[in-house]
């Protein structure tokens, strides 16, 4: 997985804080819900306990909804002129009588009207009063004594309702005037709008509509007539149900602003619909929300049911959650409605008498459907701790980007640091940064620079290696040379003596080789063990004495009882080297010095002898192997590989060593710190 793939995810954590604020809102609004719930139920059950005490109107349960006609209420008067769209609301739906009819009633104040629309192919008048067939028509059973009413034309035009019986419902010239209407042919059949008073309904009402066709063979016109008309309709024995006005009076007391109360019989009929949810000062405003908000309510919606007024047909609470109510039980639910995803609480509650459910209180009332967003200054926290944590993704995602790209980077000129010839280039991009990159790049830079040094040290070692052992083999080359030459009577001692010492040079190249390669074999072999390293320079130091008589050794040991982990043969032959060399650099009759300190950590070997100060162009240098400073013009060789040999032993200690200057410029320091041990 990439750095900017890491980091984005690191920065998406970001958003932990906007879905804590999330599940604070959403806990929040839940318990506002909740109690707004249990104060629709609350007021609810007050209505409905003060509405035990009044008398309700009761519908047969024997009538089921379908054989039930209910009157809505009108606002205004509707002309009778055969056309229903100055009905108002009440044209939405009509109920359906049998396929081919669909039927309105209203009612206003103690009228009811009707509409009734009849689709039929073939329209047939009445051609005279006494004429028969009598022509399509409608019947309507109003409970009256003096039989049905009978409705038709021998044309488009206003009706004149008269009294006829079943079954064929011949005309009877026995006129009905308190009931008045309009006949109007349409395209699909006839539409017939009628007034009626509502006194005149004795609690049902019938509609029947005849459909006359014509086209019998018969020769008896009675038989004719009686054989070629049917039914289209049939609502024989519908029960009548409106609202009565005394419970329109009593039910306006409870209603409060911003709430729409409904009171229901006990078959989930409306007796009582007032009051609105949420009035507008203007109701043709346009209701706008804003993009923020719009965003919450789609990541905070409860997947609430839709609102559709809960009626089914128009006058009926058809809704099943709510007619629980009608069955005992009190509940509260949630709709949704709009496009703007606003919300309806609905709490309904029983009203009981004589031990049994004689109706419902139906409470609504309109809300967010977010109701803590409804408080701008949320919305606004909400929106900038989204956008913060948007924010910190986007930077962390861009910084990711930058820190790939300055890591690849280095990755490519780590890779192309080796050209083809072998040759390193130490140099690499962001050193002068002041980052743990940067940092990254200077060590790459350093170790590529060590790298280059050891690479040259590895091409010069076969001149070194070539420089060293020249001289002795020349001197091997030209003693044979002349044992050859001159006779053999004469003196050969000068030639085998420069002999031998070509090849004891020789034998001690190849043994500084092999006592360094010994050394190496030896520490990978070391099992580390405490020791005390005092009495190991104690005794070293005694030695030296009697080994090096023309140097004099000083020995200041400050710390007794210094114990290491490692080897004490090893420590041993590392101040074999260091003395050696400080017995090469100074001058016979000088001092050699040896102190031992410590801290609370590291134990401290310090040598020094006066001589040659170190060179500037080597000090990193001294440390490696076949690396000498010494005067190529001795007899003694030296292929600089002590002081490699006590770097080898320092590392194995885990310690450090580091050669410069005296103080006082005088000679040359060698210091090794070695971790102490608490033993």
């Amino acid at each position: 997985m990439s750095l900017r793939v890491q980091l984005f995810a690191v920065g998406l954590l970001a958003l932990a804080i906007p879905w804590a604020g999330y599940r604070y809102v959403q806990g929040l609004e839940g318990t506002l819900r909740n109690g707004l719930e249990q104060s629709m139920l609350a007021s609810a059950n007050t209505m409905a306990a003060a509405l035990e005490l009044q008398p309700l109107p009761s519908t047969d349960s024997a009538n089921s909804f379908n054989d039930t006609v209910y009157a809505t209420p009108l606002n205004n008067a509707p002309d009778l002129d055969g056309y229903i769209n100055d009905w108002g609301a009440t044209t939405d739906t009509g109920r359906p009588i049998g396929a081919a009819t669909e039927y309105w009633a209203g009612l206003l104040q103690r009228t009811v009207y009707l509409f009734i629309s009849v689709t039929d192919e073939d329209l047939i008048y009445q051609r005279s009063p006494t004429d028969r067939p009598y022509g399509d028509r409608i019947v309507l059973n109003t409970g009256n004594q003096n039989g049905w009413l009978l409705l038709h034309r021998s044309g488009p035009g206003g009706v004149r309702a008269q009294y006829s019986r079943p079954p064929l419902f011949v005309p009877t010239a026995e006129f009905e005037d308190r009931v008045s209407g309009y006949w109007r042919e349409t395209s699909m059949g006839y539409d017939v709008e009628l007034r009626l008073p509502l006194d005149f309904i004795h609690g049902r009402l019938g509609i029947k509509v005849v459909d006359v066709d014509q086209g019998t063979d018969s020769a008896d016109p009675e038989v004719s007539w009686e054989n070629s008309w049917a039914t289209g309709g049939n609502l024989a024995s519908g029960a009548f149900v409106s609202r009565p006005q005394y419970l329109d009076s009593i039910g306006k007391q409870f209603v409060q602003p911003g709430t729409r109360m409904r009171i229901v019989d006990a078959e989930g009929w409306v007796m009582f619909d007032g009051g609105e949810i949420d009035p507008l000062s203007n109701p043709f405003a346009p209701y706008s929300i804003s993009f923020a908000e719009q965003f919450y309510r789609l990541i905070l919606a409860h997947g609430d049911a839709p609102y559709q007024e809960l009626e089914s047909p128009p006058g009926r609470l058809a809704d099943p959650t709510l007619r629980a109510a009608l069955s005992g039980e009190s509940v509260a639910t949630w709709y949704t409605r709009g496009t703007d995803a606003s919300a309806v609480v609905v709490a309904a509650t029983p009203i009981r008498g004589e031990g049994e459910v004689r109706g419902g209180v139906i409470l609504e009332q309109g809300s967010d459907s977010i109701l803590t967003l409804t408080n701008e200054a949320l919305v606004r926290l909400m929106s900038s701790t989204l956008i913060a944590s948007l924010l910190v993704a986007v930077g962390l995602l861009s910084y990711a980007t930058l820190l790939s790209y300055r890591v690849r980077k280095l990755a490519r000129a780590a890779d192309t640091a080796l050209s083809p010839e072998g040759k390193i280039d130490p140099t690499l991009p962001g050193r002068r940064a002041g980052d743990e990159i940067g940092d990254l790049a200077r060590s790459f830079t350093d170790l590529l620079n060590r790298l280059r040094d050891y690479t040259d040290y590895l091409t010069t070692l076969k001149a070194k290696l070539a420089h060293e052992l020249r001289t002795p083999l020349a001197v091997v080359s030209t003693s044979l040379d002349n044992l050859e030459r001159v006779p053999h009577e004469s003196n050969l001692s000068p030639y085998l003596l420069r002999l031998r010492e070509g090849s004891d040079r020789l034998d001690a190249i190849l043994g500084a080789m092999s006592e360094a390669t010994l050394i190496e074999q030896a520490i990978a072999e070391t099992k580390p063990e405490i020791f005390s390293v005092d009495k190991v320079i104690e005794s070293c130091v005694t030695a030296y004495r009697d080994i090096y008589n023309d140097r004099q050794f000083d020995l200041d040991p400050r710390a007794p009882d210094s114990w290491a982990i490692g080897s004490a043969d090893l420590i041993a032959q590392m101040l074999d080297k260091l003395i050696d060399n400080a017995v090469s650099f100074s001058q016979p009759g000088s001092t050699i010095s040896v102190a031992l300190n410590h801290t609370d950590r590291d134990i401290i070997i310090r040598v020094s002898n006066t001589g040659p100060l170190l060179p500037e162009s080597m000090r990193n240098e001294l440390f490696g192997s076949l690396v000498s400073i010494r005067d190529k013009s001795g007899e003694s060789q030296h292929l600089g590989l002590g002081l490699y040999i006590v770097q080898l032993i320092v590392d194995f200690h885990r310690g450090r060593v580091k050669a410069e200057d005296l103080a006082d410029k005088s000679g040359v320091c060698f210091e090794i710190d070695l971790p102490r041990s608490r033993e």
